[in-house]
């Protein structure tokens, strides 16, 4: 009976094993798009590629070389007059008029929001000072980024026989552009305000990219290319969980291109995988609390913090650090971000966990101004309390024993008096019967 028992959990333990193993095999997602990739930065590996060497035209992904180059030679500040060329682009635009004076940062969120051909080609002039010199830098800088099979002949992506690109290409430029502080910014805002020009009223350009719409989708920044509904490209930058990734489609559909980026998302997020460093909820140290009726309060993980690591790389290499806010003032509600837990990996910033309070705190009393929480104070005062009225205990206690020794002095004195009188009295008899 035993050996059988023995078996059957042997059999259990073998079927238990082998459909974690199956469960946490990775199906590669089928997508509708001629090429693809997606590059994990933690990692440093291609996770998912589909014909990443096949040229494909980028249409307006075009646009993050356009502006990798304005931001690379012009200030932001710096004025431009939009000549009748780049007013008269074709197809999408942010109707510019010629003589019209903007700035380059509204040139570039003009080229990357709205996807702006007119936008776009002026910073090329900007650039450049023509259009074909500014083409040949474009060639130029693509070839000098690691780009092997791209050519560019214009600078907003518009259709042409000799313009184009692949994944892997298109991939060198995103990771270059999106590296870059200012277009990571413009190219990650949902709304940009362009203030009344010389030639237009006041302009509000919006994104395409819907991702950026929702908060929780994790594209930080992108830019999407569109020719018609059956010639679809889009770059995007992704980071969620401490999981940083770069995600190019081109020859894609309109109706397909946001389900296939959501295919390569979740197949990425599946296959990369995450050393898990802190789990969600875990205390984390204690955040002080200006003017509260608490001045110090536990905080906690708001959600799970990862780290990915490179293949073969130990987890010796993840360090943590938590770094609390000071300047938390009451009344504060629970929920509140009042620090950060931060991830390293190699010494390298890799993720950062928001710290929350779980508790509201209300202003405290007037000594929370001298860093003492209203419990403190009442501890406070009930010792002072305490020891005043032990000090008077004692006090009364002393004056009672004065009082007393004084009286029993007293009383002795009179004792010795009327003892010598006593005395007195006795010898003056004595002497009476002699």
């Amino acid at each position: 009976m035993k050996r059988t028992i023995s078996l059957v959990m042997a059999v259990l333990i073998v079927i238990s094993s082998g459909s974690s193993i199956f469960a946490a095999k990775v199906t590669r997602p089928d997508i509708t798009a001629a090429g693809a990739m997606v590059y994990c930065q933690n990692t440093g590996e291609i996770v998912y590629s589909k014909n990443s060497q096949k040229k494909l035209e980028p249409f307006s992904v075009t646009k993050l070389m356009t502006v990798l180059l304005a931001v690379q030679n012009l200030p932001l500040d710096k004025e431009v007059t939009v000549s009748a060329e780049a007013a008269s682009q074709r197809e999408s635009s942010i109707n510019l008029k010629e003589g019209e004076v903007l700035t380059v940062e509204d040139l570039i969120y003009g080229a990357l929001l709205p996807s702006g051909n007119d936008a776009a080609y002026a910073l090329g002039e900007a650039v450049s000072g023509d259009m074909e010199t500014f083409v040949s830098l474009m060639n130029k800088t693509a070839k000098n980024i690691g780009c092997k099979r791209t050519h560019f002949t214009n600078p907003s992506g518009m259709q042409a026989k000799r313009h184009y690109t692949t994944a892997s290409d298109m991939m060198e430029i995103i990771k270059v552009a999106l590296s870059n502080d200012i277009i990571r910014k413009a190219a990650g805002s949902t709304k940009y305000t362009i203030e009344k020009t010389n030639k237009s009223k006041k302009r509000v350009l919006h994104t395409h990219i819907n991702f950026l719409k929702d908060k929780d989708s994790g594209v930080y920044a992108g830019k999407t290319g569109y020719w018609d509904d059956y010639n679809c490209s889009i770059a995007l930058g992704y980071k969620k969980d401490g999981l940083s990734l770069f995600i190019i489609v081109l020859g894609d559909t309109v109706k397909q291109r946001t389900k296939d980026v959501k295919k390569l998302i979740q197949y990425a997020t599946a296959k990369v995988e995450g050393y898990k460093v802190i789990g969600s909820g875990k205390e984390n140290g204690n955040v002080r609390i200006k003017h509260g009726a608490k001045t110090s309060v536990t905080a906690y993980t708001a959600e799970t913090g990862y780290a990915y690591l490179p293949k073969e790389a130990s987890t010796k290499l993840v360090t943590t650090k938590t770094v609390m806010r000071s300047d938390v003032e009451a009344p504060v509600k629970a929920g509140t971000v009042v620090g950060t837990y931060q991830i390293y990996v190699a010494d390298e910033l890799v993720n950062e966990v928001d710290l929350v309070i779980t508790e509201d705190i209300e202003q405290g009393w007037f000594p929370s101004y001298l860093g003492i929480s209203n419990f403190a104070t009442i501890i406070i005062c009930v010792v002072v309390v305490l020891l005043l009225t032990l000090f008077l205990s004692i006090a009364i206690a002393k004056a009672r024993y004065r009082r007393r020794k004084k009286m029993l002095k007293k009383q002795r004195i009179m004792e010795i008096a009327m003892e010598e009188m006593r005395r007195e009295q006795e010898r003056k008899e004595r002497d009476w019967r002699f």
